[in-house]
C-alpha cells in the first residue's frame, strides 16, 4: 500500500517511515529537504521533496496514496516569528486535509499532542476532559486550533483519527522538540544536573516504539473522529532522575534549583530576547507550567487500539543504550 507520512524527519516521522516500510508498505516520506540526515534510507521509502504548506506539492505526493500520516509540526519551545506556529501547525493541517479529500485518500491520523490539555490538577486527564487553564504556549494553543481543523473535516465526512503524545523519548537523534532524550544525553554526558523545585512535579512520558505502534494501531483501528492519548507512565522528577542514574549507573550530585530561581532567570531570557532576537534557552510560561503537573491516561488506547506501554525502566534502558552507543 502507498502510504505517505509528513514530518519524515521528525522523532516520531522518522521511525514511523521505517517501521511502515519494514511491514512492507511503500512509503512516500515528505520533506523539504530529501538529503536530510536524519531520513532514514529503506528500499520502501521513497522521499519526497515537499512542503505542507504548498497545496500543489502536498497533492502531487499523495497520488496514489491511500493513507496519510500528518506528523509534521512546528514543536518547538520558541521561534522567531511566532505566526510560524499557526502556519505550520493550523494552515498547513487544513491543507493537508483539503488535499487528501482532493486526492481521494482514504484514510489519515493527525498527529496532535497531550498538550492540548495542558497541566492537570488532581487525577490523569482522559481524551474527554476539557482543558482547565488557559493556552500560554504557542505549541499548545495552535495544535488545538488544528484539531479544530480536523473536526471540520470529519464533519464533512472524512475519515481521520487523532491520537495524542504525551513527553516522547527513545532511540533517534535529539531534535529541538526532544526535550525527553535531551536531559537524558545531558545527564550521561555530566552537563544536567538540574532538578526543578522539589522534583515532585509529575509529567507523562511516553516510549518511542509504543507512541509509532499507537499511530498504526490508531489507522487501523481507530475511530473516525476520536482522540486517542498515546502516553506511557506518570513520573515525578525525581523519580525520572532516580531512574536514570540507577539504569546508567551514572551518579551526579543534582542541584535542585528553586522555582523562583527559574523564574527570575527566564524573565531574562526573554528580555534578552526580545532585545536581540536571539533564542531563548527557557521562558517565563514554561517556568510557570514547573508548578503543575502533567499527568494523562492512555486507557482509551489500550482498550480500543490495543496500544501497549512500554515499562518505563525498560524504555529508559533501551534509550540510555542507544545514546551511549551513538
Amino acid at each position: 500500500m502507498n502510504i505517505l507520512v509528513t514530518g519524515a524527519t521528525g522523532f516520531i516521522g522518522r521511525q514511523l517511515c521505517l517501521v511502515l516500510a519494514q511491514q512492507g508498505h511503500h512509503v512516500k516520506a515528505l520533506c523539504r529537504n530529501i538529503n536530510h540526515p536524519y531520513l532514514i534510507e529503506h528500499p520502501h521509502i521513497e522521499p519526497v521533496k515537499g512542503d505542507i504548506l504548498d497545496p500543489y506539492g502536498l497533492l502531487n505526493a499523495m497520488q496514489g496514496c491511500r493513507q496519510v500520516y500528518h506528523t509534521a509540526a512546528m514543536a518547538k519551545m520558541w521561534c522567531k516569528n511566532e505566526n510560524d506556529f499557526t502556519e505550520t501547525n493550523v494552515t498547513a493541517t487544513h491543507n493537508v486535509l483539503e488535499t487528501a479529500k482532493q486526492a481521494g485518500v482514504k484514510r489519515i491520523v493527525y498527529t496532535s499532542t497531550c498538550g492540548v490539555w495542558g497541566p492537570t490538577l488532581k487525577h490523569p486527564m482522559t481524551e474527554e476532559d476539557p482543558r482547565v487553564v488557559g493556552f500560554q504556549i504557542a505549541y499548545e494553543r495552535t495544535k488545538y486550533f488544528a484539531e479544530l481543523e480536523v473536526n471540520k473535516f470529519v464533519k464533512q465526512g472524512m475519515d481521520v483519527v487523532t491520537v495524542n503524545p504525551s513527553r516522547v523519548f527513545g532511540e533517534g537523534p535529539i531534535t529541538d522538540s526532544n526535550t525527553v532524550s535531551k536531559m537524558i544525553s545531558g545527564y550521561l554526558k555530566g552537563k544536567w544536573r538540574i532538578i526543578p523545585g522539589d522534583g515532585g512535579q509529575v509529567s507523562n512520558y511516553a516510549y518511542l516504539e509504543d507512541v509509532v505502534d499507537g499511530h498504526i494501531a490508531a489507522m487501523e483501528k481507530g475511530t473516525c473522529g476520536n482522540r486517542y492519548i498515546l502516553g506511557g507512565e506518570d513520573k515525578s522528577f525525581n523519580e525520572f532522575f532516580e531512574t536514570l542514574e540507577n539504569i546508567s549507573g551514572i551518579h551526579h550530585k543534582m542541584v535542585r534549583l528553586p522555582q523562583k530561581v527559574i523564574k527570575f532567570y527566564s524573565r531574562i531570557e526573554a528580555l534578552k530576547t526580545k532585545l536581540t532576537g536571539l533564542a531563548p534557552v527557557f521562558l517565563p510560561e514554561f517556568a510557570d507550567r514547573l508548578l503543575l503537573n502533567q499527568k494523562y491516561s492512555s486507557q482509551k488506547a489500550v482498550e480500543q487500539l490495543g496500544y501497549k506501554i512500554t515499562p518505563f525502566p525498560e524504555a529508559m534502558r533501551k534509550t540510555i543504550d542507544y545514546l551511549k552507543a551513538h
